[in-house]
C-alpha cells in the first residue's frame, strides 16, 4: 500500500462540497492507477501522463494537463501522483514556473516510504531515493502495520535526523493519511536543532517563516548542554553566490579552528539549490533537491566569542 492507495484513502474522505483532480504519471504506457482512483469518491477528475517521469519527457504535457483541467473543471485541489522513478524537483519547478505559478498554490510534498527497505544501505544510495526524501514537506512511514516496533523506531531515528528538517514525521497504515496534512505546506517554524536540546530544557527563540522577506531573513537561537546554535531561514527569492558562501563557511572564513561544532545550510544558487556541509575543515557541497528556502544552521560552543549579527551581515553579503 502506497502512492495509489494512499490517494484513493484521501479520495474516500472527499468533503462532499469540493472538486478534486488527480494527475497521474504512470511510467509505464498503459495506465492503471486511474481505475483504482475511479471506484473512489465522487466529484474527481482524473488526467494521465503516461510513458516516464513527467519532469523529464513530458513536462509540456504536464503543464497542458494541468492547464486543461483548470480552465475546464476549476478543481478545489489538485493532487499530483508522479512516478516513483521521477525527479520531484523538476515538477516542483515546472510548478513554480509560469504560467502556473500565478494559477496555482502549491501544498504540501508528501513522500511515502516503506521503513522495511528505507534504511537498506543500496537504497539509502540511489539518487532518486534521496531526491523524494529531500524535498518533501512530511514522511511518512507507509504499511506501519506491517512494520516491527523495531524497525519503526530505527524510521524516527533516521528521519528526525534528516536536513532540512521536516514539516510532519508520522506513520500510517492502508494509506490513512490525515486530510489536513495536505495543507501543511511549509516549514513554519525554527527546530531545535543543538546537539541533544530536548523541549524541556533547551532555551529557544522561535520566529515565524512568513517574517522572511528578500535579504531578511529570520533567525533562531538555542541554547543546550555546553553549546549555542543559530539558525537562519532565507527567502527563497534570494540567491546566494557558491564561491562567496565557500569563503564565507570554509575554513578560511568565519569559523576557523575549534570555535564551532557543525555547519550545515542549503542554499539557492541560481536555478539550484546546493547542501552545503562543514565538519572541522572538511566542507562539502553538493546539490539537493530541496526547493522551498535557503536556511543555515551553525553550532558553536557556549564559550566562543561569535557575534551572530557580524555573522549575519557576512552571510548576507553573499547573496547576489
Amino acid at each position: 500500500m502506497g502512492k495509489t492507495t494512499a490517494i484513493a484513502s484521501l479520495l474516500s474522505r472527499k468533503p462532499d462540497t469540493e472538486k478534486w483532480a488527480i494527475l497521474v504519471n504512470e511510467f509505464g504506457n498503459v495506465p492503471v492507477d486511474q481505475i483504482v482512483f475511479k471506484d473512489n469518491g465522487s466529484n474527481v477528475i482524473i488526467s494521465e501522463i503516461p510513458g516516464g517521469c513527467m519532469c523529464c519527457v513530458a513536462n509540456i504535457p504536464m503543464k497542458t494537463a494541468i492547464k486543461e483541467i483548470l480552465s475546464l473543471t476549476k478543481p478545489d485541489r489538485i493532487l499530483i501522483e508522479p512516478t516513483g522513478l521521477g525527479h520531484p524537483a523538476g515538477i516542483f519547478d515546472e510548478l513554480n514556473d509560469h504560467p502556473l505559478n500565478n494559477e496555482l498554490d502549491i501544498g504540501s510534498i508528501i513522500c511515502l516510504v516503506d521503513p522495511r527497505f528505507a534504511l537498506d544501505p543500496r537504497i539509502q544510495k540511489v539518487d532518486i531515493f534521496n531526491d523524494q526524501i529531500h524535498l518533501a514537506d512530511i514522511l511518512i512511514a507507509s504499511k506501519s502495520d506491517l512494520v516491527s516496533s523495531e524497525e519503526l523506531k530505527k524510521f524516527y531515528s533516521w528521519a528526525e535526523n534528516l536536513f532540512p528538517p521536516k514539516v510532519i514525521i508520522t506513520h500510517v497504515s492502508d494509506g490513512n493519511i490525515p486530510l489536513e496534512y495536505l495543507d501543511n505546506k511549509k516549514h513554519i517554524t525554527h527546530h531545535s536543532f543543538v546537539l541533544g536540546a530536548h523541549k524541556n530544557d533547551a532555551l529557544s527563540t522561535t520566529l515565524k517563516v512568513d517574517k522572511v522577506s528578500p535579504r531578511r531573513p529570520s533567525r533562531s537561537v538555542n541554547e543546550n548542554s555546553g553549546y549555542i546554535g543559530s539558525g537562519w531561514i532565507f527567502s527563497e527569492i534570494d540567491i546566494f553566490d557558491l564561491k562567496g558562501l565557500r569563503n564565507c563557511l570554509g575554513p578560511s572564513g568565519l569559523f576557523r579552528g575549534n570555535n564551532f561544532q557543525r555547519i550545515k545550510g542549503v542554499f539557492r544558487v541560481g536555478q539550484d539549490w546546493k547542501l552545503l556541509d562543514r565538519v572541522n575543515d572538511e566542507i562539502s557541497i553538493k546539490p539537493v533537491t530541496y526547493r522551498r528556502d535557503s536556511r543555515l544552521e551553525i553550532i558553536i560552543p557556549k564559550d566562543s566569542n561569535i557575534s551572530w549579527d557580524e555573522s549575519e551581515k557576512k552571510i548576507l553579503a553573499c547573496i547576489k
